[in-house]
């Protein structure tokens, strides 16, 4: 049975994420499609965006977890300008997809953004209050 990684951890998206996302000058969604015990099923791009947006869509979100049946989804997404703190619209729709998620019992474990060598994880600057 081949080994499957856990992502546990915030740097564990970001080491997973962080070759494919680097020297992108657009930005782009990924989704994370874990098992119950945080094993990963896949990792998807689910949008390409601009220089400086991606649309992060909660019924995107949750046709890949369905579709990968995934039992927990962790989003990212890069930010080509360098800097990885969360714009207004991050946060709103972060807000969003999470909502959308636990509706389907398919929790958003955390968003993180990616940017150049740091990244901004939603779930540990807010205390899972997003």
């Amino acid at each position: 049975m081949p080994h499957r990684p856990q992502i546990l951890q915030s740097n564990h998206v970001a080491n997973l994420l962080r070759d494919n996302l680097a020297d992108l000058d657009h930005e782009e969604l990924r989704g994370i499609f874990l098992r119950p015990d945080h094993s990963l099923i896949t990792a998807e791009m689910l949008t390409k965006g601009t220089l400086n947006a991606t649309l992060i869509d909660a019924r995107t979100v949750l046709r890949h977890s369905l579709l990968n049946n995934a039992a927990k989804v962790i989003v990212a997404h890069n930010h080509p300008s360098g800097n990885p703190m969360p714009g207004q619209y991050d946060i709103e729709q972060t807000r969003k997809v999470r909502a959308a998620c636990l509706m389907l019992d398919i929790p958003l474990v955390d968003h993180v953004i990616l940017a150049d060598d740091s990244f901004y994880s939603f779930a540990e600057e807010t205390r899972y209050n997003y």
